[in-house]
């Protein structure tokens, strides 16, 4: 057999070993209103196809259970027709779930060359910047409580945020936004709506807290109009103000279409990420700070059953369960196989 055959067919394997597991414990997200949400899926890809849709929940859990999908996503989007193929017009979007998409890249602090990697660097960038997000932003300014947030580690580099208030009259206005109050939503929390002639009060809280010069931060704190107290400033305390401005505008690195787009897609909780084999994982916001994907979103039975293998290329080091494994390994766990496999690293698996 066709040694990529050979390893593809394993991998899927443990992928559907994953799903009868998840379904049996309801670890795996039913969409809300179900019909009318378009469901996508990939293999290699992340999306090998979209526009599918089911009618019901047991419909839905035995397509997944026999496709056994590496990457599963649904639309954010409730659509009239959503297994219409084309844009938004087509399908007929009837209202949208709010989520941010957090997706970090690799940071200063990481050691691997390989920018798609992952190590515990990135992935506390990733945690850090879900914080800002939450409690910098979407609680002081938006008036949001813990509760009114469902967090949700992507699996990657990243964390869903999905806006989820609890108040139905709230959650109804915002589900019907158009992309156009969705785009100013996420513009003003990426800094773009700032205007230095009247500075708002939650981006006027957030730069201070960034501007370490106290009398420069008292001057700032007295008034709106930071245009004319900066144009008064030379050149030096003009710079201090405006890369703490840019500093504190540049913390977040989310993907803007994951806000705007119609008919974007996003991975289904409690599915398998198809580049690393990690869990997409709700987290509590209290048990935020505690999380280690490294550990916590690696499916328990993935680290008991090893394979022999040889790796026919140089690979970044990767600790996965607290163990570490470089080219040189010989035997990994199946969540290893998973990452090399998704990574598209060569390798054999030996019998």
């Amino acid at each position: 057999m066709d040694e990529n055959k050979k390893i593809f067919d394993i991998v899927k394997k443990h992928y559907k070993e994953y799903f009868i597991y998840a379904i049996k414990r309801k670890w795996l997200e039913i969409p809300d209103e179900l019909p009318y949400k378009e469901i996508g899926f990939g293999y290699l890809k992340k999306v090998d196809n979209r526009n599918i849709s089911f009618d019901s929940e047991k419909e839905y859990l035995r397509w997944v259970l026999e496709n056994a999908p590496f990457h599963l996503y649904k639309s954010l989007s409730y659509m009239e027709y959503p297994e219409a193929v084309g844009g938004a017009h087509q399908k007929k979007i009837l209202k949208r779930e709010m989520a941010f998409d957090i997706d970090v890249h690799r940071v200063k602090k990481c050691t691997h060359k390989d920018d798609n990697w992952i190590c515990k660097y990135c992935l506390e960038e990733a945690k850090h910047q879900a914080f800002i997000l939450i409690d910098e932003f979407l609680i002081p300014d938006f008036g949001l409580s813990k509760n009114d947030l469902k967090i949700v580690f992507s699996g990657n580099r990243g964390y869903h945020i999905y806006i989820k208030p609890q108040d139905e009259d709230i959650k109804n206005i915002i589900e019907h936004w158009d992309r156009y109050q969705r785009r100013y939503f996420i513009e003003y929390i990426m800094g773009k709506n700032l205007n230095l002639n009247y500075v708002g009060s939650g981006w006027r809280r957030r730069i201070l807290n960034n501007i370490k010069n106290k009398q420069i931060r008292n001057q700032l704190s007295k008034t709106r109009n930071w245009r004319q107290i900066i144009d008064k400033k030379n050149e030096n305390d003009k710079n201090k103000i405006l890369s703490a401005i840019e500093n504190t505008k540049n913390r977040l690195e989310l993907d803007e279409k994951v806000m705007e787009d119609d008919i974007r897609l996003l991975r289904v909780v409690g599915s398998l990420h198809g580049y690393t084999g990690f869990r997409v994982k709700e987290i509590k916001y209290n048990s935020l700070e505690y999380f280690n994907p490294l550990n916590h979103a690696v499916f328990s039975k993935f680290n008991k059953e090893y394979y022999s293998i040889k790796i026919n290329q140089k690979i970044d080091s990767l600790r996965i369960d607290d163990k570490l494994y470089t080219s040189r390994s010989k035997e990994i766990p199946v969540s290893v196989l998973l990452f090399l496999f998704g990574h598209n690293v060569d390798f054999e698996i030996l019998d």
